[in-house]
């Protein structure tokens, strides 16, 4: 497996985040302990070539004071010390007659150069040599000493160099080991408190003792608690409120079909279980509408959206509802016009229209047009739903797009008070805003969605 591959998959791993700020910080301080430990390791060993190069030349001169004087004896090394290094020397006359020697030096001329430093190699050995020539007794004075005691030293401090971290790498793993127990404890703490809740516990969790670093984490997760708790409670108002509604239909089917049952006339049957029909309309009408409310309730359809007609979708919803409208002697009307192209959902955006228009006719008086008119504008696409009913009054208008809301005095239109309230949460899915205000002349009712077009989704 190569280095990227390795890379790419430790990546992928979801592991301790103590463990990973554990490794982390020990590569992270061993990398740049070595990187230091080599920069100072070259620069003790350049220092050190510079202070060898002057003990060579200090030696040089001290060995012509002594050669220079008449002393019979030249000493060949230092006191013993442990960085003590054997250096090699030679005196050789102008006529190139070998005076005196060190025994670890060769016999042959350490190097050709008269004055200054050179590098030379002799019986598969590096020398480093100093050259210095007494003119005053025409003496070439010859000192050195090799590269491999150069080296050893230069092994040795990094040896020293080095040491302390492998004693200190292990030594800060478990200083930073105790160090992050003790400071991810309130963490675990955090994790029992939440899940020893019992899932009746929505309210917010303290911030108290949570560190500064856990605080985005701890207010996200609060705002995800209020909109569960929000969720649970909007379930909970729905399923009351749909128990109510689905109660009434149900009641009034078992109702009139008992006084079919109990009939002895033939018309009287006729009209009892035309009721009963009548009710099992209202209740299967009912119970469309909530199926369509709890799918709106759970969806979320952003991707899933495609380009479609709306002026078809118009059509074909106008053609189904005209029987519901001949039956109320009310017309349905479509301005005429070109395909207008909005991107959503097809069948809710019929859910949408078909709910105005349904809503529309039912309180429609006799004789009278229900209009429904498509518009391009220029900041999108404008759907309007008139009728020419009683309409609803400006203060009353907020609370009928809420759910189960009917008006007072329009309890003979028959409704479950969901139309609205599910066209605007059609509406809401797909970015457009609904308004009520009132028809034209202020007669009835003006239901306006504006849909951004397809091209700006």
């Amino acid at each position: 497996m190569n280095l990227r591959r390795w890379w790419h998959k430790t990546q992928g791993r979801s592991g301790s985040l103590q463990l990973q700020l554990l490794g982390g910080t020990l590569s992270l301080v061993a990398v740049i302990w070595i990187g230091l430990s080599a920069v100072a390791w070259r620069e003790a060993v350049s220092e050190g070539d510079e202070l060898f190069d002057a003990h060579l030349a200090q030696t040089a001169a001290l060995l012509a004071v002594l050669s220079s004087d008449g002393s019979a004896e030249i000493p060949e090394e230092l006191p013993s010390h442990r960085y003590a290094r054997k250096v090699a020397f030679q005196i050789w006359t102008d006529k190139g007659k070998l005076l005196a020697r060190s025994t670890s030096a060769p016999n042959d001329l350490l190097t050709e150069q008269i004055k200054g430093f050179s590098d030379r190699r002799i019986d598969h050995r590096s020398w480093r040599v100093y050259s210095l020539r007494d003119p005053r007794h025409h003496h070439l004075i010859l000192v050195a000493e090799t590269l491999e005691a150069r080296h050893a030293i230069g092994t040795e401090l990094a040896k020293h160099l080095l040491t302390p971290l492998a004693v200190a790498l292990p030594l800060l793993a478990m200083g930073l080991v105790l160090l992050m127990r003790h400071r991810f404890l309130p963490l675990r703490r955090l994790a029992m408190f939440i899940g020893q809740r019992s899932p009746e516990r929505l309210d917010p969790i303290d911030l108290g003792e949570v560190p500064s670093e856990l605080h985005p984490i701890i207010e996200q997760t609060n705002r995800l608690l209020h909109r569960v708790s929000a969720s649970i409670e909007q379930e909970r108002r729905f399923t009351a409120d749909a128990a109510h509604e689905i109660r009434t239909p149900l009641a009034a089917i078992r109702t009139h079909a008992q006084v079919a049952m109990a009939a002895t006339d033939t018309m009287e049957r006729e009209h009892a279980l035309a009721l009963v029909i009548r009710a099992s309309d209202r209740a299967t009408h009912l119970l469309g509408q909530l199926l369509t409310l709890a799918r709106l309730d759970s969806v979320s359809l952003a991707s899933g959206f495609v380009v479609c007609d709306l002026r078809r979708i118009a059509v074909d919803v106008i053609a189904d509802l005209t029987p519901q409208a001949l039956e109320k002697n009310v017309e349905c009307m479509l301005n005429e016009g070109a395909p207008i192209w909005v991107k959503g959902d097809p069948t809710l955006l019929a859910v949408l229209i078909r709910n105005l228009v349904d809503n529309a006719i039912r309180y429609a008086p006799a004789a009278t047009v229900v209009s429904v008119t498509i518009r391009l504008q220029h900041k999108g696409v404008t759907l309007q739903v008139t009728d020419q009913g009683p309409g609803i009054p400006v203060h009353e208008r907020d609370r009928v797009l809420g759910r189960f809301t009917r008006l007072a005095g329009h309890s003979d239109a028959p409704g479950s008070g969901l139309g609205l309230s599910i066209a605007l949460r059609i509406a809401e899915l797909h970015q457009a805003t609904l308004t009520l205000a009132d028809g034209p002349e202020r007669r009835g009712l003006a239901v306006t969605v504006e849909i951004p077009t397809a091209a700006s989704l």
